[in-house]
């Protein structure tokens, strides 16, 4: 249960670009559904399911689902546009096994300073274009966020240059986004994002001490076309 808890925290990160002629800071975000298959060192495979909602005018919603077994973690944070800016105000996740687990809650008051994971990943997709890190030798940037408890968590990061990558779900313009927690450097995450639909992970890799140990990819993705 320890092993599916941290890859969810990291894997669903909460832990999520484009450059040149497609600028995040001005698309619009779009309602999709996405399936991701995930295989995680100690676990059977499993299917990550993603979902953006369009909730009203300005608040929407990004959620994600996992089970293994007997195992099962969800989170889903809700968010508000304003302009660039992305103000979380609601979060909510469980992890279990057998049955037993914990349920975790952040209210607007709890996430007044800083964003749940669900709404930084989604914040993260939207400002790459502008991030001072495009290389290897740039100063790394950094995301701060709040954990399922609330507690701050840094999040360390550099983007790469944009590319075509391909997965089950088909060939996708994306830019990977190698971070990394600046207290525990020997383990690293790379994320892949969608260079046209805000928010949608294209494939994520886990490595510790430079071992890749857990990988997700996307296998299926529906876009909201009458949003």
């Amino acid at each position: 249960m320890h092993g599916l808890h941290r890859f969810a925290a990291r894997a669903l990160v909460a832990c999520w670009i484009s450059f040149g002629v497609i600028s995040y800071a001005h698309a619009a975000p779009q309602p999709f559904t996405a399936t991701y298959h995930l295989r995680l060192d100690g676990w059977p495979d499993a299917d990550v399911h993603h979902r953006l909602s369009h909730l009203s005018e300005n608040d929407w919603q990004s959620e994600m689902r996992a089970s293994v077994l007997t195992a099962e973690g969800y989170e889903r944070g809700k968010f508000r546009l304003d302009g660039d800016e992305v103000h979380a105000w609601h979060y909510a996740s469980g992890y279990s096994l057998f049955g037993l687990g914990e349920r975790y809650h952040l209210s607007a008051r709890d996430l007044a300073d800083l964003p749940d994971r669900q709404s930084a990943l989604f914040q993260l997709s939207r400002q790459l274009d502008d991030a001072s890190c495009q290389d290897d030798e740039a100063t790394p940037c950094e995301l701060v966020y709040a954990d399922h408890k609330g507690r701050t968590e840094h999040f360390a990061y550099r983007v790469a240059a944009p590319q075509t990558l391909e997965v089950p779900a088909g060939e996708f313009d994306a830019r990977w986004v190698d971070g990394w927690n600046p207290e525990k450097p020997d383990r690293r995450l790379r994320l892949a994002f969608s260079s046209t639909t805000p928010g949608l992970l294209i494939s994520v890799e886990y490595y510790r001490d430079g071992e890749l140990t857990s990988r997700m990819a996307l296998t299926e993705l529906h876009r909201d076309e009458k949003h």
